[in-house]
């Protein structure tokens, strides 16, 4: 492994999870497969960019600002508005005082998912 979490080496971690879960005890060898599928499959969607951006804000303080692109009053006038020309998923709204970042689900629908800000945290 290397001395920053996100600069992993696929190869050399999955070597480690396997080796790993030899010496481990049976009810940890479960946690220690999904975590090795779990890689595998960001190896398979070509996710390893994404996922090593994750670690890296995952491990910084959480200082950044976020920026609220747009206000609603209520979800309803939120939901009109992604029916109309939303930007791109990741700008950040509040629905009723509440943040919102908006994201695309597996079938290509944008959603409004609940967001916490670093202010909040």
């Amino acid at each position: 492994m290397t001395k920053r979490l996100e600069e992993f080496d696929f190869e050399v971690t999955c070597r480690a999870l396997e080796g790993v879960a030899e010496s481990s005890p049976e009810e940890a060898r479960g946690a220690i497969e999904l975590a090795a599928y779990a890689l595998h499959f960001l190896y398979a969607t070509d996710q390893f960019k994404a996922f090593r951006e994750y670690l890296h804000d995952v491990k910084e303080p959480a200082t950044r600002e976020v920026r609220i692109e747009r206000e609603f009053d209520n979800m309803a006038q939120a939901r009109e508005w992604l029916n109309g020309s939303p930007p791109e998923p990741g700008v950040h709204v509040k629905v009723g005082g509440t943040a919102y970042e908006l994201w695309r689900d597996t079938e290509g629908k944008l959603r409004l998912v609940p967001s916490v800000s670093p202010k909040d945290l």
